[in-house]
């Protein structure tokens, strides 16, 4: 067992590199370069939109394999393992997320989830609300991957608290889909034909959340 770990945390690292390259390129690009966000953004702001995507991504990778392996055994089923892999690095990255947006978290930077007087308004108290209820469902689900907490689960247990994971990307794409759909029709939005890093994390989440419906589809049909 120890080769096959030790493969993956290679593998996985390999992973996280080119996602989280690929985010901050992207954002990058997107904020800095086309919508001239001033480059003393950089450390924070800018960076917390690529930390986010690289979190939505490689969470939602460690939920895919399993539909993937279903529909694909021979392509994907050898690469299961790094599902733990993948979803333990996506969750301290999305801490990471938490951290940065809390710092951040005023008028200055999210003016459309402020009403006047520096209240949060409902698109706001909505948005930071499914954004906490998916960090502690996700939480839950690194607290029970540890070894010495799953030894001692019941094999049903611990699927079950995996499985709520679902309901937490889902808090995710509500959360997402609150911060930016203002902007997802706004022409001056698609510059140079980006699409916000909103628009992208909601577009990977459903497709996650599609192929596992479609496991579910297929294992009733049977």
């Amino acid at each position: 067992m120890d080769e096959p770990r030790s493969v993956g945390w290679k593998k996985t690292t390999t992973i996280v590199l080119i996602v989280f390259c690929f985010s901050l390129l992207y954002s990058f690009i997107r904020y800095n370069l086309v919508r001239n966000v001033p480059l003393d953004n950089l450390p924070l702001f800018i960076s917390n939109k690529s930390v986010a995507l690289s979190a939505t991504i490689l969470i939602g990778l460690s939920f895919l394999l399993g539909p993937l392996a279903r529909f694909w055994p021979k392509t994907f089923s050898p690469h299961l393992y790094l599902r733990k892999h993948l979803g333990v690095i996506g969750f301290a990255i999305a801490a990471l997320h938490v951290v940065m947006s809390l710092v951040l978290l005023n008028p200055a930077y999210y003016s459309k989830l402020y009403a006047e007087g520096g209240k949060l308004n409902l698109n706001g108290e909505a948005s930071i609300l499914f954004g906490i209820l998916s960090f502690l469902i996700f939480s839950a689900i690194s607290i029970t991957s540890l070894p010495p907490i799953e030894k001692h689960m019941l094999p049903g247990q611990w699927k079950f608290v995996q499985r709520i994971g679902y309901l937490a990307y889902l808090f995710v794409l509500l959360h997402v889909t609150i911060m930016g759909y203002q902007g997802w029709f706004r022409a001056d939005s698609w510059q140079y034909g980006l699409a916000s890093i909103s628009l992208i994390s909601a577009i990977f989440v459903l497709f996650v959340l599609i192929m596992r419906f479609l496991v579910i589809a297929f294992s009733l049909r049977k």
